[in-house]
């Protein structure tokens, strides 16, 4: 498979290169936006237009995130898609940063999006940028190594109202209208309100696991030249899958999550050279589960003797961030200073544990750790040597603030870097960064007890990206080499820091060629070298056709992750076969069908039963067709 992909790509750029005069617009604009973004200090960057979204039929964000490179989208034991990097498998990840428009949306918990925004829906969404390999500098407090930028449809541009209507044969039922309009004093808005439902079963031995998903979104957009207000909400009520339950088989159990925020920018200056935002994140979640055979809490509750039958948990969030910027341009460099507090509080209402008496326990927090602040300071200078190389450096100072057994601490963050173009179909890009994730809530609450004092995790990342255009095409080639200390890693007692160090490095390779503007095809091919024993696939590849043909939009697509070997168990590889039509009636009456998993070879997650040793792999996927209505009046 390897060395196909790589033929296949030399031997693409050998055919073309006879095009190099005939470069066309779409890839001399994508070419500048990959090496020359507004917001290249973030790193590598894959963009997801709206033809793109419209026309692959991306109806949720987990649709995009199952295909990008170096990573794999596996449902955890509540039934949720989760993130892992290559050749891993977590139950949360917390190394990946999302945002919608400038608010950054992960958990104040858990750092992860599987439980409010992983099935966010697409349809008010405007394009997606997924940046590989960097820190967020610019962008907040939070840290990480993955940034998915979603940025939403203005309403300056649509000014309409948009009603979708999405059904599918393994009863999943979507509504979701959209309006926007411009009140004629320079304000306008826009309004996103949609309704999911989803009923889903699946065998595991003599038990069915239920994964039952109830969601609701709404997203209000204010904005004018120099102000931005984003308000967001999401009701999520779900069964709980396998739970935590020993015998991966619960009795009963649900997960209900309610996430709110407001996110206020403002441009302050002629040039809106001063910025300034504030947001407030407020999250509920409730959590119950039941099982005659054991709930395993890792570590509080791991005794097979002692192990609770029921667990009823409620608790609330609360995240307060305010952050202030200053860009100044002086001859040739940019520079950027910038402020930024952020506060997150952990406020337990209540959890209550029947143990196996059959008598119920008030527990208390697992920790006295429920409230961090973080003070951020940041530095920043882009120089333009001249017309083909640009320079990158970025410092920034963490100091927490943590209450409970935990102590405080300052970090230190930098990254160097370079953009170099020395022709217009040629481009280089080159970062090195050290930085850090430190632990979340989560982790602090299921930490090892016998060493609770969970340690920062540290990286240095080495990147470099290649891109070249000739003619119709574009190949770009990505190498990354990553060094991670004292990892943190969930095990059988809890989370615990891996003393040594943990080195992996690999490949991305991109092919597109544009046949014409309204048809192209996209070959991409990874792999991934781990120093540790790999519980996931490592490898992965996807190809992707999407064209337009008078009122036909229709596309095609296979996503490939190798297979692997854990513990004993052997786990296939997957081919994920989507199909899809759009038949345009008019511009503004659409009818669409999408065809997915339909080889029923999608990928396939390790879980455990009888903890803590004897473990499966489960279909992340069914076969699924799905028919949408969208109407714009």
């Amino acid at each position: 498979m390897r060395t196909f992909l790589l033929f296949f790509i030399l031997f693409s750029q050998v055919l073309f290169a006879e095009d190099l005069n005939n470069l066309l617009k779409e890839y001399e604009v994508e070419s500048q936006n990959s090496l020359q973004t507004i917001d290249e200090k973030l790193g590598h960057v894959f963009i997801y237009s709206q033809k793109d979204i419209k026309r692959m039929q991306y109806n949720k964000l987990n649709d995009i995130l199952k295909e990008l490179p170096l990573n794999n989208s596996n449902k955890n034991r509540l039934g949720m898609a989760n993130l892992s990097l290559s050749g891993t498998k977590t139950a949360v990840s917390g190394f990946f940063r999302f945002f919608i428009n400038d608010h950054e949306i992960s958990s104040t918990y858990t750092q992860s999006i599987s439980v409010n925004w992983g099935d966010l829906p697409l349809d008010f969404v405007d394009h997606i940028e997924v940046y590989h390999g960097d820190s967020s500098f610019a962008l907040g407090n939070e840290t990480g190594i993955y940034f998915v930028r979603i940025y939403t449809k203005s309403p300056r541009k649509i000014n309409a109202t948009q009603l979708q209507l999405r059904n599918s044969n393994k009863n999943e039922y979507a509504q979701s209208i959209t309006h926007s309009e411009s009140f004629g004093n320079d304000w306008s808005y826009l309004i996103y309100l949609n309704n999911t439902k989803k009923d889903e079963s699946i065998p595991y031995e003599n038990n069915t696991l239920k994964n039952d998903k109830k969601r609701r979104y709404l997203f209000l957009d204010i904005n004018n030249e120099d102000t931005n207000i984003n308000i967001a909400y999401t009701d999520i009520k779900k069964d709980i899958y396998m739970g935590l339950s020993k015998n991966a088989a619960p009795e009963d159990g649900h997960q209900n999550s309610k996430d709110f925020y407001i996110d206020i920018k403002k441009y302050f200056l002629y040039d809106k050279s001063l910025k300034a935002t504030f947001s407030i994140d407020v999250t509920s979640r409730e959590y119950s589960e039941k099982n005659d055979n054991g709930i395993v809490i890792t570590p509080i509750f791991t005794n097979p003797v002692t192990l609770p039958k029921q667990v009823d948990e409620k608790a609330r969030f609360r995240k307060i961030n305010a952050y202030l910027g200053k860009t100044t341009e002086y001859k040739n460099n940019k520079f950027l200073t910038a402020i930024s507090l952020k506060n997150k509080k952990y406020d337990l209402k209540y959890r209550n544990i029947v143990d196996h008496t059959n008598s119920t326990i008030e527990q208390n927090e697992y920790t006295n750790f429920n409230e961090e602040t973080n003070f951020s300071l940041l530095l920043e200078d882009e120089y333009r040597v001249n017309d083909k190389i640009l320079l990158v450096a970025n410092a920034k100072i963490d100091k927490y603030k943590r209450n409970g057994y935990l102590k405080d601490f300052t970090e230190k963050l930098f990254r160097v870097g370079t953009i170099y173009t020395p022709t217009n179909n040629f481009g280089l890009k080159s970062f090195y960064t050290h930085t850090y994730v430190p632990p979340t809530f989560y982790n602090v609450d299921y930490a090892k007890k016998s060493d609770p004092n969970l340690e920062i995790q540290k990286y240095k990342i080495f990147t470099v990206e290649g891109v070249l255009t000739s003619g119709k095409s574009k190949f770009t080639a990505i190498y990354h080499d990553v060094s991670i200390e004292d990892f943190l890693y969930y095990t059988p007692v809890g989370f615990e820091n891996i003393k040594h160090k943990i080195k992996t490095n690999g490949m991305i390779f991109n092919y597109k060629y544009l046949f014409n503007e309204n048809n192209e095809v996209q070959v991409n091919y990874y792999f991934t070298n781990l120093s540790e024993e790999v519980n996931n696939s490592n490898d992965g590849a996807f190809i992707k056709y999407m064209a337009k043909d008078g009122k036909f939009e229709y596309f095609t697509s296979l996503i490939y992750k190798n297979k692997y070997s854990y513990k004993g168990l052997n786990v296939r590889a997957s081919y994920d076969l989507n199909l899809g039509a759009t038949y345009n009636h008019t511009k503004d009456l659409s009818f669409s069908i999408k065809g997915e998993n339909l080889l029923d070879k999608s990928s396939k997650s390790l879980y455990s039963d009888d903890f803590p040793e004897s473990s499966f792999a489960l279909e992340d996927d069914d076969r699924n067709i799905t028919a949408t209505v969208k109407w714009v009046f």
